[in-house]
């Protein structure tokens, strides 16, 4: 599966959804978000801002020491 941006996101209290925004508006519709975080509440933030923007959550792994990823398909 090979994305077609990726971001890291460290010591964030609770990832802005902007960052998200900004982020997806350089993937082609169909293309793929990757987001690597340890912000801590990024487990539910994420979820609920593909379930909003109607983009589709695609992967979530907790990779370790507090570090999770993300990859969002861009529907729109």
């Amino acid at each position: 599966m090979a994305v077609a941006k990726s971001i890291r996101i460290s010591g964030a209290n609770c990832l802005g959804p902007v960052e998200l925004k900004k982020a997806i508006a350089d993937v082609p519709v169909g293309g793929l978000l990757e987001v690597v975080t340890n912000d801590v509440c990024a487990k539910e933030d994420i979820p609920t801002w593909c379930r909003f923007t109607k983009n589709e959550l695609v992967e979530f792994q907790e990779l370790g020491d507090g570090w999770m990823r993300f990859v969002i398909r861009r529907t729109r």
